[in-house]
């Protein structure tokens, strides 16, 4: 998932970029607020570390949280006052950590906030038959494990954290290419087209002009897939290498 920083160090943006990276995110580093503002249409989640003082942190977060309305967003600080993180809470941040704090714990709330806009309560989201785990980055359907390119994992899990709607052929650009590569509509459907054989055509509707979108597969009876299949019991290895 793409994820923008806002960290005005270079030092340590770069490593807590890195750590990001190695747990499933594709950071874009901003050094300013100016810069966020220029970015953020493109970010899934937001991670601010703040550098300032209490109020300059507060009226941030506001002016954040109040051009980013749908965003997860999170704050790093390295001042503990309670004051402080009532503050920031209530100015609209969704969780508030500070520092130093492992690359590992930042990627744990960011999966819980993450999970909370799309109406998730735990790292796996099951949906007529097919099984995602954001944390393992692993799927399954029906139980049996799916053999996912790491692209493929990464289509999937936006079109499952995304429930009914749209799709449009440049957000999955994005997802899939957060580096900047030129836009290819054409790539997009071969993309789509490889996970369709994997998860079922009828699972991914093409809207025309318009995009894609998930929908119930047909024939499905509306049983909830079991919680834990053998398959699912065994497999811990991420599909996405």
């Amino acid at each position: 998932m793409r994820l923008l920083l806002i960290e005005a160090d270079p030092l340590s943006g770069k490593r807590l970029a890195e750590g990001l990276g190695r747990n499933g995110f594709v950071p874009k580093r901003v050094t300013s607020f100016q810069q966020a503002l220029r970015e953020r249409e493109d970010a899934g989640v937001i991670v601010f570390d703040a550098g300032l003082s209490a109020v300059e942190v507060e009226t941030t977060v506001r002016s954040v949280r109040s051009i980013c309305a749908g965003q997860p967003f999170i704050v790093l600080a390295a001042r503990g006052d309670w004051r402080e993180k009532v503050a920031c809470l209530d100015a609209g941040a969704d969780d508030y950590l500070q520092k130093p704090v492992r690359s590992e714990e930042i990627t744990a709330r960011l999966r819980v906030i993450i999970r909370r806009s799309a109406g998730c309560s735990t790292d796996r989201i099951i949906s007529d038959g097919l099984a995602l785990d954001l944390k393992a980055r692993c799927a399954w359907l029906d139980g049996c494990c799916l053999d996912l390119t790491h692209s493929e994992f990464r289509l999937l899990r936006l079109f499952m954290l995304s429930p009914g709607h749209i799709l449009t052929h440049a957000e999955i650009w994005q997802e899939l290419h957060p580096t900047g590569e030129a836009y290819s509509a054409n790539a997009v459907e071969v993309q789509v087209a490889r996970l369709r054989q994997k998860v079922g055509r009828d699972r991914i509707r093409t809207i025309r002009s318009a995009g894609y979108r998930m929908v119930p597969a047909e024939g499905d009876d509306g049983r909830p897939l079991k919680e834990m299949s053998p398959c699912m019991r065994t497999c811990s290895a991420p599909c996405a290498c």
